[in-house]
Parts: C-alpha cells; sequence; structure tokens
C-alpha cells in the first residue's frame, strides 16, 4: 500500500461511506433553487467527516445544469491567499470573472472595483456589515491614512455594489460560489470569508455553498464578537446541512481492509484475538472517514519496519492510540515496566493502585463512559492490567512467542519501528524450525550470532537458545535427533561467559539456556525410549564439556539425596545414564591424550568433573594427568587463568539502602585443588615462566594475576 494524501474522492463510484445521496439531494436542490437576494447555504461536518468529497459530488451532480449555461460554477479557495486585503482582492476577482461577462459593458469592472475599495480599508467590508460591530471606531481612526488611495476610485463600494445587484437582478443565470475548509483559516482570515459573504457579497441570483465545522466556526466568531455568538453565523446562513456521518460497520470495515493491505490478515489461530483487540482498541478511534486515511498512513509509513516481528493486533492498536491518545501513548512508552509482564500477587492490590493507574493514565479526569471504554481496551493489550482494575490475572507462557506488546522482550519494537538488539527476527527462528536438520545452516547460524554483541554484553546466542525454546514443540519429530546432535556437538563452543548472568539479571548461562532448550525439545514431547535413542546418537558427537555435563545429569537421577525432594522423571534409564558416563569419560581420556584437554576453555571444571565420574579412580588418574601436564607453559596460563572463582552477594543494610545488585568476590580456593594438582609446583611454575618472559604479555598479565589473586574460600580467607 502507498501512502494517501487524503485527495477527496470526485465521482459516486468512489464513495463508500454513504455521502453521494446527501450531495445529490443538495444538488437538486441547488439547482432548482430561486435567489433573488443571492442566498448562503452550509455543509457542516467535523474535521476529516469528508466535506470536501461531498462538495466535489455536489458538484459532479450540478454538472448537467452547468454544461447547459443555467449555472455558473465560481470555486474559490482561500488557502492560498493570508490576510484580508489578499482575501479580499481575490475574492472579488473570482467573483468579476465569473459574473462580469454577464453583466452590461459598463458594469463589467464595478465588482473588480468593489473589491479594491474593500481592500483599500481593510476592515471596511466588517464596517459595511454591521456599522455597529465592534472594530467600527478602528475603522474610522484609520480611514484617513488610507483617503489617498481612496480617492482614486470614483464610485463608493455601496454604489457600486447597487448597480451590479440590479443588473443581476433580470439575470436568468445564476451563480454558485463554493468555499471549502473555512474552519482550517486562521481566525481572522475565516472572519474576513464570513464578513464578506455577509454583506458586500451578497447580490442576486448568487448563491454562496460554504462548508466548515461549524463548532470551530461559533467558536472563532463568538471570540471576535462575544455580544453575538453564534448568532452572527444564524444571520449569515439561509439552510444548513448537516453532513451524514459514514456507518460505524462502514468505517470499521474500510479500516480493517486498509490494515491487512498493509500488514496481511492474521493467522487462523489468532483472528479471534485480532477482533476481541480491533473492537475495544482500533474501532472507538475511528470516527471519520479522515481517521481511517491517517492510520492507513502510519501503518504504511512503520510497518515495514517491524513486519512480522510484531503482533499484528497489538501493532494496529497501538498506532491507532498513538493518532488518537497521543497523551496515553506517550506514558505506555515511557512505563515499560508498568505495563508489561505480570502484576503480582502480594495481597497489596486494593483500590490504591487501581487509583494510581488512573493517575498515570489520566484517565481519572476522562468521563465515566470514556474511562471505562479505554479502561476495557488497554486491558486487551495488556493482561496487567486485567489484575488492577478487575483482579483477573494471567500466565504468559505465550506473551513472548507471540511477540505481544505485553511482553518485555519485545515491547520496545512498537515503539522504535525497528528491532531491539534483544529480539531474534521472526524470520530466523522461522528458518531454524524449518532447517533444524541442516547442520551446517545450524552451525553457522549459532557461530554467527556468537559474534553479534548485544548492548547488554551478551552475545546473539544467548537469545538464539531463548527463542529456539519457546519455539521448540514446532520443530518436526524427524528432525528432532539431528537438531540435538548439532547442539550437543557445538555446545562447548557456546560457553561464553560474556552470556552468564548476574547482578541484574537473575543466573543463568548458555549451559542452563540449553538445558531448557532439550527440556522442551525432548524431555516434554517423548517416551523414555525415543528419548534415549535421540540423546544416544548425540552423544556420540557431543563436545566433551557438555556431554559429561549431560552424563552427570542423567546419573543424578539415580544417585541418593539427603533431601526427600520429588527429582521428576528421569532423562533416560539408569543403563543408558550410566552408558552415557562411560562414554563422557572416554571422550576425557582422549582429550587428555591428544592434548586438547589441556588447551579447553573449560579446563578446570573438567578437572572436577573426571574425578567426580571416575569416583575411586578418579583423583590419582586426574592428579597424574596434571602433574606430567605442568612442563606445558600453556597449561599453566590456562589453570593461572581459570582457577580465580567469583561469587555473587548482596550487601546487607540495616535499612531501604542495602545493595540494589549482587556484588562480585574473585578469589582462588587452592583448598577444593589440593587432590588434584600439585599448587606449590604450580606456583614454582608461574615465577618461572615470569622469569623467563618468553610467553606473550597478555599470558603474563594472566600470570600476574594470579599470583596476586586472594586464596581461600569464599567467605573467609584460609589463616
Amino acid at each position: 500500500m502507498t501512502i494517501s494524501n487524503d485527495s477527496p474522492i470526485s465521482v459516486p463510484s468512489d464513495d463508500i461511506f454513504g455521502l453521494n445521496p446527501f450531495a445529490k439531494a443538495l444538488a437538486s436542490s441547488i439547482e432548482s433553487m430561486t435567489a433573488p437576494k443571492g442566498a448562503v447555504l452550509a455543509v457542516n461536518g467535523e474535521w476529516g467527516s469528508g466535506k470536501s468529497s461531498a462538495i466535489n459530488l455536489i458538484k459532479h451532480h450540478l454538472a448537467p445544469a452547468i454544461n447547459k449555461g443555467d449555472l455558473v460554477l465560481v470555486p474559490f479557495n482561500p488557502w492560498w491567499f493570508a490576510g484580508a486585503d489578499a482575501l479580499t482582492l481575490a475574492f472579488f476577482q473570482e467573483l468579476n470573472k465569473a459574473i462580469g461577462p454577464s453583466l452590461p459593458k459598463k458594469l463589467r469592472k464595478s465588482i473588480a472595483t468593489m473589491g479594491q475599495g474593500v481592500s483599500a480599508v481593510g476592515v471596511v467590508a466588517g464596517a459595511f456589515a454591521n456599522l455597529t460591530a465592534p472594530g467600527f471606531g478602528e475603522f474610522i481612526s484609520g480611514i484617513t491614512g488610507l483617503f489617498g488611495k481612496l480617492t482614486t476610485i470614483e464610485k463608493t463600494v455601496e454604489e457600486e455594489h447597487q448597480q451590479v445587484s440590479k443588473a443581476l437582478e433580470t439575470q436568468r443565470k445564476r451563480f454558485l460560489v463554493i468555499i471549502d475548509d473555512i474552519d482550517r483559516l486562521n481566525p481572522d482570515d475565516a472572519i474576513t470569508i464570513f464578513r464578506l459573504v455577509k454583506s458586500v457579497g451578497r447580490l442576486p441570483n448568487v448563491i454562496y455553498l460554504l462548508a466548515f465545522d461549524r463548532q470551530i466556526a461559533e467558536r472563532i466568531v463568538t471570540e471576535r464578537f462575544p455580544s453575538e455568538g453564534v448568532s452572527y453565523l444564524e444571520k449569515i446562513l439561509q439552510g444548513t446541512f448537516e453532513l451524514p456521518p459514514p456507518l460505524p460497520d462502514v468505517l470499521r470495515r474500510q479500516c480493517a481492509e486498509l490494515a491487512f493491505q498493509v500488514m496481511g490478515e492474521p493467522a487462523r489461530t489468532k483472528q479471534t484475538r485480532f477482533w476481541n483487540v480491533f473492537h475495544d482498541v482500533v474501532s472507538p478511534t475511528i470516527r471519520t472517514p479522515r481517521d481511517v486515511v491517517r492510520l492507513g498512513n502510519q501503518l504504511s509509513a512503520t510497518w515495514p519496519a517491524v513486519a512480522n516481528n510484531v503482533d499484528r493486533a497489538d501493532f494496529l492498536a497501538i498506532t491507532a492510540m498513538q493518532l488518537a491518545e497521543p497523551s496515553i501513548y506517550a506514558v505506555i512508552r515511557q512505563n515499560q515496566n508498568e505495563f508489561c509482564g505480570l502484576e503480582q500477587r502480594d495481597g497489596q492490590r486494593g483500590d490504591n493502585r487501581s487509583d494510581e493507574y488512573d493517575v498515570l493514565l489520566g484517565l481519572n479526569t476522562r468521563a465515566d463512559r470514556e474511562k471505562r471504554r479505554l479502561r476495557i481496551g488497554l486491558r486487551r493489550l495488556f493482561p496487567r492490567l486485567d489484575s488492577i482494575w478487575s483482579n483477573t490475572y494471567h500466565q504468559d507462557e505465550n506473551w513472548r512467542r507471540d511477540r505481544l506488546i505485553a511482553s518485555s522482550e519485545h515491547f520496545r519494537s512498537y515503539f522504535a519501528f525497528s528491532l531491539a538488539d534483544d529480539v531474534v527476527p521472526a524470520e530466523l527462528i522461522d528458518e531454524l524450525v524449518e532447517r533444524a536438520d541442516d547442520a551446517a545452516f545450524v552451525r553457522d547460524t549459532f557461530c554467527h550470532a556468537l559474534g553479534i554483541r548485544r548492548r547488554t554484553g551478551e552475545t546473539q546466542a544467548a537469545l538464539l537458545l531463548e527463542e529456539l525454546k519457546i519455539y521448540a514443540t514446532d520443530i518436526a519429530e524427524e528432525k528432532v535427533g539431528r537438531l540435538t546432535s548439532t547442539l550437543f556437538a557445538l555446545a562447548d563452543q557456546l560457553y561464553v561467559d560474556s552470556d552468564a548472568k548476574r547482578g541484574f539479571g537473575g543466573i543463568a548461562d548458555n549451559q542452563l539456556r540449553l538445558r531448557w532448550l532439550f527440556n522442551r525439545l525432548i524431555h516434554e514431547r517423548f517416551p523414555i525410549e525415543r528419548r534415549e535413542e535421540l540423546y544416544r546418537g548425540a552423544m556420540e558427537k557431543g563436545a566433551i564439556s557438555w556431554a559429561i555435563n549431560f552424563a552427570e545429569r542423567c546419573q543424578g537421577y539415580y544417585r541418593p539425596r539427603d533431601d526427600e525432594r520429588n527429582r521428576g522423571e528421569p532423562i533416560v534409564t539408569q543403563a543408558v545414564a550410566e552408558e552415557f558416563v562411560r562414554s563422557a569419560l572416554a571422550k576425557i581420556s582422549a582429550a587428555a591424550a591428544d592434548g586438547s584437554l589441556a588447551r579447553h576453555h573449560r579446563l578446570t571444571i573438567l578437572l572436577f568433573a573426571w574425578r567426580r565420574l571416575a569416583e575411586d579412580a578418579g583423583t590419582t588418574e586426574v592428579r597424574a594427568w596434571t602433574d606430567s601436564s605442568l612442563v606445558d607453559p600453556n597449561f599453566v596460563v590456562k589453570l593461572a587463568q581459570q582457577m580465580p572463582s567469583s561469587s555473587w552477594s548482596f550487601g546487607m543494610g540495616m535499612d531501604e539502602m542495602g545493595d540494589r545488585v549482587q556484588r562480585e568476590t574473585v578469589r582462588i580456593d587452592i583448598a577444593a585443588y589440593g587432590d588434584l594438582l600439585d599448587v606449590p609446583r604450580l606456583d614454582a611454575r608461574i615465577n618461572e615462566e615470569l622469569q623467563a618472559r618468553v610467553l606473550p604479555e597478555t599470558d603474563l598479565a594472566i600470570l600476574r594475576a594470579f599470583m596476586e589473586c586472594p586464596r581461600g574460600r569464599h567467605g573467609r580467607d584460609d589463616d
């Protein structure tokens, strides 16, 4: 869809809002009207209701009379001129062009002369209209300065007007002067038009058809002439015709059709919600044809940037609110945390929360009926408000999946008209779901995502894992095995420190995200026999760190625990869990033998896992390998880099001034490594490398940091 310039229609075939019958009836009245002293008619309608279209349709139906010469059309566009003098001269020039040829030769310049005379003194039109009107004294005081200009006119304006009037009384021909959009002029220019029509412009067989919003026009004249008020217009108009309002159903249908042209129709599963939102939020904002056009134009300009990455119903609704309720739109835009997510059931609701939101949104100043309507619409968009205004609580399982405005992850896209860096494009998720069995595509997609850094410091890979979990059940069963094997093989690459949330965002890392993904992808979908088949194939290709982690999880369901908590359904049977442990130990042994273990970016974690999985022989095996590996400078650097660890805690305050975020403490827990590593020898090796200064400066910096790092268990120093 292209942007519409809001041009009025010109022919009945384009009429979709029911204006044509009105226009045809009014044209018929004008055609049969006699006006020996002139007449002024008005088409009244609010801004955007279709007045200009109605005028065009009236002209269409008057075409036969115009073509026969019975009626002469005199269009006058006051928007082309500014200021009383310019408007007045232009007004009479247009009259002279149309009426002059039908006058006796000696009077053909009279109308132009009238315009010159009126414009020469500016306010003379108002004085002529009403000698007692406010401002007449100013006219008298200013006339002296303009006397020189007036002396060039042979006859007075009144004399010229009388002669033209007599000539027009005998005319069979009638003249229709159309002046549209008077209410959109500045107040001074609008008053000038009313004065001209009321006074000098009133001529026999001249019919004026004015189009304006009467409420605006009455406000303008009331401000200028408080003593007369609305009676000022009543003295001008002989007939007022109210523009028929379009049928609400027609407006709604046109609005929906425009929305579908721009955004496409919602999926069948989303149609019920779309129409609920449409009727409760969008429909009340559409009162005139111009409202439809404005909404269509706004959608055309903004939708392409977020197409298919936000919900259609919500985007249409918030766009309609932007145009019709800009103050509410601004409050929502600036207060994400007040509208997204769920309201806590803390027993604190009460009327105070309801009142707080009414004040925040400005609903406390609205009429009760309007307030109720707005509340209903806002509850459609933000279920959190349901709990505040109706004590109805929801769960948000599908908000993120459906990319609703109530989802914290997608809220900003509705206002930025672009995808934030914490949103994965819907096209990419759809392609991952469709090509889940394409190992190269999945691998390349995640590797590329690891290279994209978000503003939070995390990579896009963390976000991709979270999003894929949401859509896991959409992945076809026959594609699950291949995807699982690909992710098992890729898992160690996905372990990046930057993707570990701490402090502000809770606790999560890509290892946990993979767990959550596989829970949805496999554990919740398939019986244990099918799970074993899928995981057995994946374990063969699994990266060492992930394979160990997964084997321990499977085995953990069968180990005794001190507490009585239910562990839920096992991932695999005990026999298969033991098989996975053996497979993980084989991977460790192979990595230790080929040297890849010494270079692994999760080396220290793997050492502890090796000891646990090997059980009685674990300590001996690990210690023997680390002793033999300490000769390798690269192994020494890896240990120095990974042995310091962080703990996170909140500082306790005596009042509300306690810590807002978690505090990090970095230490080396030497005691934990006592059985696995010869720590004194490690220190000696580090000193040797520092003295030799052969390693790159980055490695030497790691070694120096290790020697300076506090040692002891987290929470206390070793004496």
